[in-house]
Order: structure tokens, then C-alpha cells, then sequence
């Protein structure tokens, strides 16, 4: 039975692109909204905390990314190296499983001690309020401390998606958000934590959840790449091999790095523009539309290792078919998510009352979703083509297309709309949907010209 779902994982890879998205694309879907969980339940609880809690930890939310960036982006850079290694030779795909763990636990180590040395000297840039600052480093120094559970669990599911298995991540994620909705609660209010217990919650379902995941690959060892523990035990880096999963797996940790470097310029805008409400408003909802970009991203993803399989197999035809197929999905599930956004837009902020009665606080939320889900059928087209570098292995192009959208454009326009044109917040949130979707039209059209590209040149897929 194992021996068969296996086989058939992989089949699915190297079958019909069309086929292929569609049965990766919905476990993606499920294991990444449950993950997008995690911030809106902790949004839900916090957001009783008051506006100066939600303002601190709001305020964090930067650095947080980085967190996120870098787990995820070392997941990216595995999932590709193993999809393209294995396509040609499975013992190479085994060890670069091997060398991706040995990646994730360096990578936490040295993030864990970065970003306790910045905190603060980041803080105090901001010049929040006392209890705001006090929020933000009862929620940091716990949420930096197990940020390793936070990089295990992205990083583990990374592997299993490079053999085609996302079922089993759908199932282990889905496990942590049940537990982390129930726990938060207890460690916020019950045992007084506050912040702090919001962070310690998450990455206590976290660890449980890389647990899981690790039992498989490397205990039960019913994956089809095969993990050799003693071999984790006496660690020996191979330069190859890492420098493979890192060409992509950089990039892609530096692209969440420039969004949030983004998100530093939008916080200060904010917090110039609207005060703590203002930061309040934009950290509260843009959970919620993370969340809801969710289904886009989750097509986008299921492309990494399809990509990488086709492009490891040096069959380029099949490389254009899944990004055109990635891109019409994606377009499509976008408008509809914008649709129901705008309809939804007050029902949906008002999750946020569940523990709040501030009224203002709802209303500015659901101003902030109603706008910027005009962004999200940009991003159809946008995100797709990003993530098809990373399956390509060009984690430079990635990281290029991630920097015009953040910085180069939506910086500018959040700033031109909010202050230039004296539009306060709300010309910050058309700035996001101006700057982004410009960027992913251009991203799209330098997607296709790669392509192009590829189909007429004689390639070696691992140079």
C-alpha cells in the first residue's frame, strides 16, 4: 500500500501538467490556509488584548516575515533540488533530502541569533507607545527563541512536496492549527501570558507538527526518497548538493526578506498616517487577506516540483503547459476570491469582535479588505510566473521579480497615493493594489519570454 501511494506520488509529478496542478494545487490549498490560521486565530485572541498589543505585535510583523521568508524559501530551494536531482538520479534525490535538513537546523540557528540581536534597536526606530513596545518584545523573544519548530514544519513539507505527497503535510498543519486555536486561549488568558502566550502557542503546534513529519521521513521512512539518520547524526555538507538547494533556496528566503523590508516602509507610512489604529487596522487585516490569497498561492506552489521534474526531465513543453495552466487557475480562483471579499468584506472583519468591540477598529479593517482585493487577480498572474524560477532552479529571478513588485513598485505608489496625493490610509491600500499589480503584468510577460527561451536553447537542467 505505502509502496504503491509512493510510486503514484511521483507519477503524478512526471504526468500531464494539467492533471498534476490540479490534484498537488488542493492539499497545497488546504495545508496553506490552515497554516495562514495560525496568524488569524492568534489576530482573533490578541485583538482582546487591546489596540497597543495588537499595535506591538503588529509592529513585529517584519521581522516575522523574515522568519517566515527564510523557512519557507529553504523549503523552496529543497523542493526544487530534490524534484530536478531525482528526476535524473533517486540516490542523489535521497541525499539532497539529507543535506536539506542539515540546511534547515544551520539556517535557524543563525536567524534564532540575528534576530534576537536586532530586536531592539528595531524597536525603538518605531517609538511606539510603552505598553505597544512592551507587547511586541513579550511576543518576540518566545516567537525568535523556537523559530527551529517554525523552519522543521515549512522545511519538512518542502520534502514531501518534491516527491508529490501533500496530502500528509494537509494533515500534519491541520493538526497544529486545531491545537494552536485551543491553546491559545489557555496561554494568552488562562495562564496570563498575554502576547507572549500567543507566541509560545504557535510554536509549541508548530514542533508537533515538524515531529510528525519528521517521523515519516526519517522513522517510519515510507517516503519515496529514503533518509539516512546516521547520516544527520555525523553531518558532512556536499558542496554540490548545497549549493543547489541555496541557488534557490536564498533567493527565495531574501524574497520574504524584501517584503519585508516592504512591509517596514508600510508600517512607517502607516504608523505617520493613522497612529496605532492605523497599524491595527493593517496588521489585523492583512491576516485576513493573506488568508484569503491563499488559494492563488497554493496553485503557484504546486508548480515548484512539477517545474522542476519536467525541467530535470529537460522536457520544456511540459515546463510552458504547467505556467499557462498555473496562470489561467490562478486568474480565475483570484476574481472569485475578490468578489467574495467585497461582498464578505464587514463579516469578515468582524472576526475581529469576537474578542474587540472597538467598532472603528472593524470598520477600518473592512475598508482595508475591500480595496486591496483588486490585488489578488494580479497576483494570478504574478505569483505563478515567481514560483516558476524556483522550480526552474533561477532563484535570481525569483528574487528579482519579488524586489520590483515590493519595493520597487508598491513602495512608491503606497507613498505617492497616501501622502503625495493626500489620500491618508486609504490611498496607501490602492498604493498596494497600483504598485503589485503593474508588477505581476511585467512578471508575467518576462515569464513567457524565458520560456521561450528555454525551448530554444540544448540545456543541462543541474548547471
Amino acid at each position: 500500500m505505502g509502496s504503491n501511494r509512493k510510486e503514484k506520488n511521483v507519477e503524478i509529478l512526471r504526468g500531464d501538467p494539467k492533471k498534476s496542478i490540479l490534484r498537488m494545487a488542493l492539499p497545497i490549498m488546504v495545508t496553506m490556509i490552515i497554516t495562514s490560521l495560525y496568524n488569524v486565530v492568534d489576530g482573533i485572541w490578541i485583538a482582546g488584548l487591546g489596540e497597543s498589543a495588537i499595535a506591538g505585535i503588529g509592529i513585529v510583523t517584519p521581522l516575522w516575515m523574515v522568519i517566515n521568508g527564510v523557512s519557507n524559501g529553504l523549503a523552496h530551494g529543497a523542493t526544487s533540488a530534490i524534484s530536478r536531482f531525482g528526476a535524473a538520479d533517486k540516490a542523489k534525490g535521497e541525499r539532497a533530502v539529507e543535506q536539506s535538513l542539515l540546511i534547515y537546523v544551520v539556517g535557524a540557528i543563525i536567524l534564532t541569533a540575528l534576530l534576537l540581536g536586532i530586536l531592539m534597536p528595531y524597536l525603538s526606530y518605531f517609538n511606539i507607545s510603552k505598553e505597544a513596545n512592551e507587547a511586541a518584545i513579550d511576543y518576540s523573544l518566545p516567537l525568535f527563541g523556537g523559530l527551529i519548530s517554525f523552519t522543521l514544519s515549512c522545511g519538512c513539507a518542502g520534502i514531501l512536496r518534491a516527491e508529490g505527497d501533500t496530502k500528509r503535510p494537509m494533515f500534519a498543519c491541520s493538526l497544529g492549527v486545531i491545537l494552536n486555536a485551543c491553546l491559545d486561549p489557555v496561554f494568552i488568558y488562562t495562564l496570563d501570558m498575554g502576547a507572549a502566550g500567543a507566541a509560545v502557542s504557535t510554536i509549541v503546534t508548530s514542533l508537533i507538527s515538524a515531529l510528525i513529519m519528521m517521523y515519516w521521513i526519517l522513522v517510519k521512512k515510507d517516503t519515496f526518497y529514503k533518509a539516512n539518520p546516521k547520516r544527520l547524526i555525523k553531518p558532512k555538507f556536499e558542496g554540490v548538493i548545497v549549493r543547489d538547494i541555496l541557488n534557490t533556496g536564498i533567493p527565495a528566503s531574501m524574497e520574504l526578506m524584501m517584503l519585508s523590508l516592504a512591509s517596514f516602509f508600510f508600517y512607517s507610512f502607516i504608523r505617520s498616517l493613522g497612529g496605532d489604529f492605523g497599524v491595527s487596522v493593517y496588521s489585523s487585516g492583512y491576516r485576513l487577506y493573506l488568508l484569503n490569497l491563499m488559494p492563488v498561492t497554493a496553485v503557484s506552489l504546486a508548480s515548484v516540483a512539477i517545474i522542476g521534474t519536467h525541467y530535470g526531465a529537460k522536457n520544456i513543453d511540459y515546463v510552458r503547459r504547467t505556467h499557462s495552466f498555473c496562470c489561467a487557475y490562478a486568474t480565475i480562483i483570484g476574481f472569485g476570491v475578490t468578489m467574495l471579499l467585497i461582498l464578505l468584506s464587514h463579516p469578515a472583519a468582524s472576526l475581529f469582535a469576537l474578542t474587540s468591540d472597538d467598532t472603528r477598529l472593524i470598520d477600518g479593517i473592512s475598508d482595508f479588505i475591500k480595496i486591496t482585493a483588486f490585488c489578488i487577480p494580479f497576483l494570478g498572474i504574478g505569483l505563478p510566473s515567481t514560483f516558476m524560477y524556483l522550480g526552474l532552479g533561477k532563484g535570481k529571478y525569483s528574487l528579482l521579480w519579488t524586489t520590483i513588485n515590493e519595493v520597487v513598485c508598491a513602495v512608491p505608489a503606497t507613498y505617492l497615493m497616501g501622502f503625495t496625493f493626500g489620500l491618508g490610509l486609504e490611498g496607501v491600500w490602492w498604493g498596494f493594489v497600483i504598485g503589485r499589480g503593474s508588477a505581476c503584468v511585467a512578471n508575467f510577460f518576462f515569464a513567457r519570454h524565458k520560456i521561450r527561451q528555454l525551448r530554444g536553447l540544448s540545456i543541462n537542467p543541474l548547471k
